[in-house]
């Protein structure tokens, strides 16, 4: 099927993600709508990609005459029936279960029949966010991984019914996106998330029970992966208050005590300390 009009659903929290999703699209010759909470994030948004553009533009990557019609192929709406005429939607809303199944109900209605309905969840299953739609054969889970600030790794999850055409469509999307791809069952945490956030989750711990400082376990961490952000960056690209959010879900999930938030994770999402998208998180990024 067609997987040309690409419609991203962001809210507050998980801008980076979305724009870094409209941004690759774009670039890769889709047109791309992005809806956002309201006006001013919709004007913050289009800022945000023209900074990576710019970047992109700055290492050789793009052409500026590329990265000028990738933004001309971007536009950003406040209204979810905007949706109506997508062949893909790929939906990055907060991690909370009940706004992700209200929110993926709500594109089942407004959307074409045949429109591939991909969320990027990954603590919450595709079968049960399927189960609230008139179409779980085109619902399916489609995470994209941040081990580094440029994301290059899409986890694919197939729900129960999930269908081999709808699996197909995405699986060729995520390559045309320049990705790679991994297969992923669905359970909560998938591949990437069980693994970086009890990473995470212990750096945090260290840092709260004074046994390390952050700044020393970033250096650890670039030493081991230098082409990888370190499990505190990492927290800080997701939003530490994302990063509570995923750490409860897994811990209901599993009941395994290395999810349980660190009480410095929790403090600091709490003081609004929420990483890149405050300006202030781990590190600064004023």
């Amino acid at each position: 099927m067609e997987k040309k009009n690409i419609f991203v659903v962001c809210s507050e929290q998980t801008g980076n993600t979305a724009h870094s999703i409209t941004q690759i699209a774009s670039c890769a010759g889709m047109q791309v709508c992005l809806k956002c909470d309201n006006k001013s994030s919709c004007t913050q948004a289009l800022d945000e990609i023209k900074k990576i553009m710019k970047t992109k533009v700055a290492s050789e990557e793009l052409s500026g005459e590329q990265a000028e019609a990738a933004m001309n192929r971007i536009r950003t709406t406040i209204d979810l029936a905007d949706s109506r005429d997508a062949d893909v939607v790929i939906e990055t809303v907060f991690e909370d279960e009940a706004l992700k199944r209200s929110t993926i109900a709500e594109l089942d209605k407004i959307c074409l029949p045949n429109t591939v309905l991909a969320t990027n969840t990954s603590t919450i299953t595709v079968t049960s966010l399927a189960r609230g739609t008139s179409r779980p054969e085109r619902v399916i889970g489609m995470h994209f991984v941040h081990f580094s600030p440029i994301m290059r790794v899409v986890e694919l999850v197939r729900g129960v019914l999930t269908s081999d055409d709808t699996f197909a469509t995405i699986e060729g999307l995520a390559k045309d996106l320049g990705q790679e791809v991994a297969i992923a069952e669905d359970t909560p945490g998938l591949l990437s998330t069980r693994i970086l956030l009890a990473y995470v989750n212990e750096c945090a711990n260290d840092v709260h029970n004074k046994l390390a400082h952050a700044d020393g376990l970033r250096k650890l961490g670039r030493t081991i992966a230098p082409n990888a952000l370190s499990p505190l960056e990492s927290a800080d690209f997701i939003g530490l208050d994302n990063c509570v959010v995923l750490l409860r879900n897994l811990y209901n999930a599993y009941a395994n005590p290395k999810y349980s938030p660190s009480p410095l994770l929790t403090q600091m999402a709490d003081a609004g300390q929420l990483g890149w998208r405050s300006g202030k998180g781990f590190f600064n990024y004023t």
